[in-house]
């Protein structure tokens, strides 16, 4: 049988595959040191809030049964705990949306009763404006003149005429 040969650039593969390999190794070794200093920072003004999204007590697990959802195991899981800000914006922007909602529903109700108020108003002033009209005609008024009979006012029996004034220049 034969030996299969290897060659000079299969054996820089292999060199660089293992370099490779020792590389992942040492970014995985930072980034881990990196995380274990993060934890022993002095505290800040959210370090409660930090530490109960850092807290790694809870065991993670990948099936979730009906029982730890109902149980209330799930609100203890690393990744609801590292997702808490972004659940209380939801939270913050669902309750302005409801509010927005609201008010704005409220002024169109309030737009709606104006608009009826007004059409009320324009039919109000336009029988006024009626009512008006058919007192104030020329036979209408005569007719309350000779009724009350105190007025010296009369319709004239000559047609009205125009007076010409000289203008001198």
């Amino acid at each position: 049988m034969k030996e299969p040969k290897i060659t000079s650039e299969e054996i820089i593969e292999e060199e660089e595959m293992e370099q490779l390999t020792d590389d992942v190794a040492a970014a995985t070794e930072d980034h881990r040191q990196t995380e274990a200093a993060e934890e022993q920072q002095p505290s800040t003004a959210l370090s409660p809030l930090s530490q109960f999204t850092r807290n790694e007590d809870a065991e993670q697990s990948a099936n979730l049964s009906l029982r730890e959802i109902l149980g209330g195991d799930i609100l203890t899981a690393r990744w609801l705990r590292r997702q808490i800000g972004l659940i209380i914006m939801c939270v913050f922007f669902i309750i302005i949306y409801i509010t927005n909602r609201y008010s704005s529903e409220q002024e169109m109700i309030d737009i709606r009763t104006l608009k009826n108020e007004l059409q009320e108003m324009k039919y109000y002033a336009l029988t006024r404006s009626g009512e008006l009209t058919v007192k104030t005609r020329q036979s209408n008024i005569e007719e309350q003149l000779r009724a009350n009979g105190d007025s010296t006012l009369r319709m004239p029996k000559e047609p009205p005429f125009i007076i010409k004034i000289q203008v001198e220049e």
